[in-house]
């Protein structure tokens, strides 16, 4: 639903339609495989979603249900606007790495750099031996063209009431270094008409 709101906000400024697309598997957590999944946190089961009343609450965003490694290859083949943000929710490692595959699919689904949100990886029991950041550190090592990097110092760049915001530590890029356009201009520096505070 947030998403949703977002995404409708920014189709006013920019003018721009957005699709957004919900991944759950509807039965709520698998069960963790090992320590890189997090058992002290996460128990198979937990989070579990009532589809029905979230559908109805959805104006636009599209849900798909089922595990991420079964639903994924055929979200690809149904072949989605250009990928420009993804929000990584999936507690576990094993999830993650799954939902990670879609920054490997054909350029024409990607854009060059897709803003990326790693919601579990701040605080509790998290290392870069666990969970979301071993995906992340996996998938980079595996991928010489494809790489993920932290969005350094992103809270100088937001209004002042988001500055201290746990959010933007969360903030990653997908740099898809072998896309057609990856070192196209894209009117980051110098824009003029970009003010962060309307968000």
């Amino acid at each position: 639903m947030a998403l949703e709101y977002a995404s409708e906000k920014l189709e006013d400024i920019f003018g721009v339609g957005i699709d957004v697309y919900g991944f759950d598997s509807g039965r709520g957590l698998p069960k963790p495989k090992d320590y890189r999944d997090l058992p002290n946190l996460w128990s198979e089961g937990a989070y579990p979603m009532d589809e029905q009343k979230l559908r109805k609450r959805l104006n636009k965003a599209r849900l798909i249900i089922g595990r991420v490694e079964e639903t994924l290859s055929k979200f690809v083949k149904s072949k989605p606007a250009p990928i420009g943000f993804i929000s990584f929710d999936l507690d576990l490692y094993s999830s993650t790495i799954q939902a990670l595959a879609i920054l490997k699919v054909d350029e024409k689904l990607l854009m060059p750099r897709i803003y990326c949100y790693f919601d579990d990886i701040l605080g509790f029991t998290y290392g870069h031996h666990n969970g979301e950041r071993l995906a992340m550190r996996e998938f980079n090592s595996s991928n010489s063209s494809r790489q993920i990097s932290k969005i350094y110092g992103l809270r100088f760049y937001l209004p002042q009431g988001e500055k201290n915001a746990a959010w933007s530590e969360k903030m990653y890029m997908a740099h898809i270094l072998n896309h057609s356009l990856y070192n196209e201009p894209d009117g980051l520096v110098g824009n003029t008409n970009m003010d962060l505070t309307d968000f």
